[in-house]
């Protein structure tokens, strides 16, 4: 049986994916059923997605992605990277007007130089 192609962190292609589905998809607050359904897949594909013995094709992955409401590449973001959350993130915040977009790098700005300050004083 051929090996899976490791990528550079060690970390199967298809294992990572499978993990960012998985928590994308119990962020959405879907089960696996009502995800497998949506994408037209057997609960069974889904679950082998999922533990990372089989890697969807990027059309699957693209429409994982537009079912769960987050970019395609928080689906294969590795740990370190930009997070799946992060990247959902700045999608949610791209779809804002500008204002809305200042309003919030500015909370989040004010809030990390709040919450630094608190961790040196521990």
């Amino acid at each position: 049986m051929p090996r899976k192609p490791k990528a550079p962190d060690g970390v199967a292609l298809s294992a990572r994916v499978g993990r960012n589905i998985k928590a994308a998809r119990t962020r959405a607050g879907m089960t696996q059923g009502e995800l497998a359904e949506a994408i037209d897949v057997e609960n069974v594909t889904l679950s082998r997605v999922e533990t990372g013995a089989q890697l969807p094709s990027l059309d699957r992955l693209q429409h994982i992605a537009e079912v769960l409401h987050v970019p395609l590449q928080a689906l294969v973001a590795e740990e370190g990277g930009t997070s799946g959350l992060a990247a959902t993130m700045l999608s949610a915040i791209g779809e804002l007007p500008e204002r809305e977009q200042e309003f919030l790098l500015n909370f989040v700005l004010d809030y990390s130089r709040h919450w630094k300050q608190g961790q040196g004083t521990e």
